[in-house]
């Protein structure tokens, strides 16, 4: 999750009130209970074993039933923490249109020259639109950012009237911001929908920032598809920059495109069955607009799943029935005669209470199942182990753990880049010279020499091999590591040593005209004193390379 707030829900947050009565029913007893003290005073001593007793009893007896009413007002205030996928049926389509409005979208490259990009996305979405009846559809205009200009709604009026007016006058914020408005898309639809949610994004891919990536990465884990519709040139076109004096040239990034809709796949196949979650559609392919109205027609009927909160009302109300019954119970104890009866084994018995209710926290077990799923090469399991605990970036501890798991799934599946980008997100704190966790230090730094040995660089390997026994003396692999990369290295330099050029004549091959060879050495001699001339030549004029 993103916040510490939404780790915790309340289904009906007024039935809280109803913890209040719990400090002046707790105020009543204890004044209560100071009235038959004074009146008892006579009749029995304060220090008496049977005075203590009663005390001690009141307190418990009152004290668990304090906790049972606020656990069963928790259960009917509906308290829920945790996460879990949930497999939803989603009924209808929800698409975000999302249009880029940035300066370059003036270029007219399209039709042959009579017609800008601006108004090329003008005439396509008014026709698409008229083909998308019963769709929800909400309207995104990005420049330097992204802005919601009218919400989900099925009333195409006032997106027909948007589209009319699209211009990059209608933002003030300067360069091109894709991502943003993508991520603005993201926003805008609501959580738990029962409709499919899907974007379009219509652009020439230009960008300023760089974010389109990452918001195309962020959109696909929360499994809405995304298709990105080009227009204009590939050869470019000139247009004018924001200052309306400057001319600049302007391309339609299709590669570009088509390379992060294949990367953000391939990323998306390693967490979900499906991996075609971005596409990308040139507008002047023939049939593009089909293909877009296909999308919907098949996921108007389809099923997602869903990361929702787990509600926790039977526990809650076991735990009431639990502390009810625990305040008649504790009360009558008698601890002294129990100390007698069973000596120790009594001291053992409020621990073995508090382990009853004390469980591990939902992160740990998750990480720890994703360490089993990857134990037992179920890779996809444990990735998306691993992944819903990142769901929670405050808590670093649990957070690094995470990273650590995913890398080392990546590792397992291959994919070095991916799991090195993960082990550079890991950053160990530092006390003073030591790292504060050793143990996770060690292994973040030996699993990136593993991944350079993978990749055949042994002197970048061997350093982080080295930084892995640094961060730890007791890892031992990393050691063995260390001592069979300095063989590989020195072996490699023995043989670039043995290995030298030698000329034509030098060779002993019977096949070689003498010649031949003797003219090959004289053209080879000749190059080598040409390139000693140049080189002193640029050494005398001694100036900065252009």
């Amino acid at each position: 999750m993103n916040s510490f707030s939404t780790l915790f829900s309340i289904e009906r947050p007024n039935v809280l009130l109803l913890i209040l009565p719990v400090l002046p029913v707790a105020l009543y007893t204890f004044v209560r209970f100071k009235r038959m003290e004074k009146s008892l005073v006579d009749f029995v001593s304060s220090s008496s074993p049977a005075f203590l007793r009663s005390r001690r009893s009141l307190f418990l007896r009152t004290l668990f039933r304090i906790l049972a009413w606020i656990s069963g007002v928790l259960a009917c205030a509906g308290l829920s923490w945790g996460t879990r996928q949930v497999p939803v049926q989603k009924s209808g389509c929800a698409v975000s249109f999302v249009f880029d409005i940035s300066y370059s979208m003036n270029a007219m490259d399209v039709d042959g020259g009579r017609m800008s990009r601006l108004d090329a996305v003008k005439l396509y979405c008014s026709h698409l639109l008229s083909r998308m009846e019963g769709v929800s559809v909400s309207a995104v205009i990005s420049k330097g950012d992204g802005f919601l200009a009218v919400p989900l709604t099925q009333d195409f009026s006032s997106i027909d009237s948007l589209v009319d007016s699209l211009s990059p006058s209608l933002m003030t914020s300067a360069g091109s911001s894709l991502g943003k408005g993508i991520d603005c898309a993201v926003s805008s639809f609501p959580q738990n929908s029962a409709q499919s949610s899907m974007i379009f994004v219509f652009t020439d891919g230009d960008e300023t920032d760089d974010l389109m990536l990452h918001s195309l990465q962020r959109a696909a884990r929360f499994q809405i598809p995304v298709t990105l519709v080009g227009f204009g040139s590939e050869d470019g076109a000139e247009v004018l920059s924001g200052d309306g004096i400057t001319p600049v040239r302007t391309f339609l990034m299709a590669n570009k495109m088509r390379n992060m809709a294949g990367d953000v796949n391939r990323n998306a196949r390693k967490l979900f069955s499906k991996s075609d979650f971005v596409r990308y559609v040139s507008a002047a392919s023939r049939g593009s607009a089909l293909s877009l109205l296909e999308q919907l027609d098949s996921s108007s009927e389809s099923f997602s799943y869903e990361i929702r909160s787990v509600s926790r009302h039977d526990f809650l109300i076991l735990l009431s029935i639990v502390f009810f019954v625990l305040s008649f119970v504790v009360g009558e104890l008698d601890a002294s005669a129990l100390r007698k009866r069973f000596g120790k084994l009594s001291s053992l018995l409020p621990l073995s209470c508090l382990l009853l209710f004390v469980s591990c926290s939902s992160e740990r077990m998750q990480i720890l199942k994703g360490a089993l799923d990857h134990h037992n090469g179920k890779m996809r399991s444990a990735t998306v182990d691993f992944v819903s605990v990142l769901n929670d970036p405050e808590n670093a501890v649990h957070r690094d753990y995470a990273l650590f798991g995913l890398a080392s799934t990546y590792i397992s599946l291959e994919e070095y880049d991916a799991a090195l980008e993960k082990l550079d997100m890991i950053v160990p704190e530092k006390s003073e010279d030591e790292y504060k966790d050793k143990s996770l230090a060690s292994a973040v730094f030996y699993n990136k020499g593993v991944i350079f040995v993978k990749k055949g660089d042994f002197p970048k390997a061997l350093s982080f091999f080295k930084q892995a026994v640094l961060a730890s003396g007791d890892n031992l692999d990393a050691r063995i590591n260390i001592e069979l990369c300095e063989q590989r290295i020195s072996m490699s330099k023995k043989r670039a040593g043995e290995t030298e050029m030698r000329g034509v004549s030098e060779s002993s091959s019977p096949e070689v005209d003498p010649k031949t060879a003797a003219l090959f050495n004289l053209i080879r001699e000749r190059e080598q004193n040409q390139w000693k001339k140049m080189d002193s030549k640029t050494e005398e004029k001694n100036v900065l390379d252009y």
